[in-house]
């Protein structure tokens, strides 16, 4: 598994974009720990991992 802070920018920002299209079609929720839940199963086939230490930016 690829870690996804590990993905160049370009690669995070279209994997968001699709993964944002797809939970428009599904049910909301404000729990964050879910969030990250959701969003690591969907980028598991794609062989990428997500962890809430993903959501601190890279420093450059």
């Amino acid at each position: 598994m690829t870690p996804f802070r590990d993905l160049p920018f370009e690669e995070q920002t279209r994997l968001r974009a699709a993964y944002e299209d797809e939970m428009a079609r599904q049910t909301t929720t404000c729990s964050m720990d879910e969030k990250i839940s959701r969003f690591n199963a969907w980028l598991m086939p794609q062989g990428v991992s997500f962890t809430e230490d993903d959501l601190r930016p890279k420093r450059l």
